[in-house]
């Protein structure tokens, strides 16, 4: 192959990744968070045939219709010769299989002497993987209350789900009502979750709802979670959602969490989803945070950053988060500008850019209590499902690109191809230090991809400057 049609093919594939790029972030169809009906504005409606219960919402004229706080139409539940749950399926209106949380179409069950397996079931009634790791539960029964659960793989092997533990252990109090956590090892013992602690306490209002919990170590000292905080305590709204989360210290009263708020107020959609998140101090008052925002919202699966009355800012991270296409439009511009201005020009952009993929990498994350997530490709099986996850994926390669351009532009030597790949492990690491974000094999894969092509973009341009001067 000559060498002007390897340069061609080289042409050809940067043009394929570009418009791949777009093509993969074009948004999902939306989703409207707040039309339909939910299930306390339609009738409940049971029909038995054999051993199998339907339980279907209807409307006014009995049409079965889908619940959005629910997430289904339809409930059917296969009852066993003692009357027990076997398996239970969600449906839609149209009664195809629809996934309960996002994650799973149904639950079967198998009762032994002392305990009851629990598998999580796909659209095709066969055990699959939940995105929390797992894709079964033994729980052991005692008076008829689920004591110890512990956590399985599709083979029915012991494995560790996401939050870091291989099971745990509920104790109730007089009551009846489950009053403390304890998260255990794959040998039954205590073991500190990713969250920061090992048992977790509930406090119960007089109607035994939920107000508050508190986090312990193995020996029931006070320790800290995820944010910095040893306990929280909750308000809620009439549909009983948590509409204020207050963090408290290790002495139980107000305290800042690690990003400087102490109260959290939140907004839902009516389909139950979370719409807003504003942040406040003890005393009430609006807390900037490191971004400049006092809140987010959530549209769709995209996360947009409120200021102190709660609008959208306009700012980068929101145009970046509003229309993720425009991730390639700047990658691309940056990498031009690093290439035709002068020389100390584009150095300057390229240590701007630094600085700027640390802001984008090492500012504070509101989400993800894990830490850690060290499976290699692990977004593959939802990267076609999901446009957040492509989202995801694809930015992590872009962020790292006009990098790679930059470093080669700078230097032309082979060796930059070894920064993106450091750099990115320095920030996961960071990352994990510092529970500023997840540490992911992932991200250091796509960021070391970005800069690669970055160097190689460089690299195109560089040499067809040179060509074009030996022709004059």
């Amino acid at each position: 192959m000559s060498a002007k049609l390897k340069k061609k093919s080289v042409h050809a594939l940067l043009l394929a990744f570009v418009l791949a790029s777009i093509l993969f972030l074009l948004p999902d169809a939306t989703v409207d968070h707040d039309t339909g009906f939910v299930s306390s504005e339609l009738e409940v409606k049971e029909t038995v045939e054999k051993n199998v219960t339907s339980t279907s919402y209807v409307n006014s004229d009995g049409d079965i219709t889908d619940a959005i706080d629910m997430g289904y139409a339809t409930v059917q539940r296969m009852r066993n010769a003692n009357g027990q749950v076997t398996e239970e399926f969600y449906l839609d209106a149209a009664g195809n299989p629809v996934e309960r949380y996002g994650d799973y179409y149904g639950i079967s069950y198998k009762y032994n002497s002392e305990n009851v397996v629990i598998k999580y079931l796909g659209a095709d009634k066969q055990p699959m993987m939940l995105g929390a790791g797992y894709s079964a539960i033994v729980r052991t029964l005692v008076d008829g209350k689920a004591t110890d659960d512990f956590y399985y793989d599709l083979n029915m092997r012991p494995v560790q789900c996401t939050g870091g533990y291989y099971g745990l252990h509920r104790e109730y109090d007089e009551q009846g009502s489950n009053c403390a956590i304890t998260y255990l090892d794959v040998n039954g013992q205590p073991v500190t979750c990713i969250a920061g602690y090992t048992i977790k306490t509930y406090q119960r209002d007089a109607d035994e709802t939920v107000i508050g919990e508190r986090y312990f170590d193995a020996e029931e000292n006070p320790v800290k979670s995820s944010l910095g905080q040893y306990g929280e305590l909750y308000q809620r709204d009439e549909q009983g959602h948590i509409s204020q989360i207050t963090y408290l210290g290790a002495d139980g009263n107000p305290a800042p969490t690690t990003a400087g708020y102490t109260v959290l107020k939140r907004t839902y959609h009516r389909n139950r989803t979370v719409d807003t998140d504003m942040y406040f101090d003890a005393d009430g008052n609006p807390m900037a945070m490191s971004k400049g925002q006092y809140g987010i919202k959530r549209s769709g699966k995209v996360s947009l950053l409120l200021d102190r009355n709660g609008n959208v800012m306009l700012c980068v991270d929101n145009l970046l988060n509003g229309f993720p296409c425009m991730v390639v439009v700047f990658g691309c511009a940056v990498c031009l500008l690093i290439l035709i201005l002068p020389r100390r020009l584009s150095i300057f952009l390229t240590i701007s850019y630094v600085a700027f993929i640390l802001y984008e990498t090492l500012m504070f994350r509101e989400s993800g209590d894990a830490r850690t997530n060290f499976v290699l490709f692990s977004y593959a099986g939802k990267f076609l499902k999901e446009q957040s996850v492509r989202v995801g994926v694809i930015n992590n390669i872009w962020l790292f690109i006009p990098l790679g351009t930059g470093l080669y532009r700078w230097f032309q030597k082979k060796r930059v191809l070894l920064v993106p790949f450091v750099m990115s492990v320095a920030i996961e690491t960071t990352q994990y230090i510092t529970g500023l974000g997840i540490a992911e094999f992932d991200d250091v894969f796509g960021n070391t991809m970005g800069g690669w092509i970055g160097v190689l973009v460089a690299w195109m341009w560089l040499n067809r400057k040179m060509s074009l001067k030996d022709r004059t």
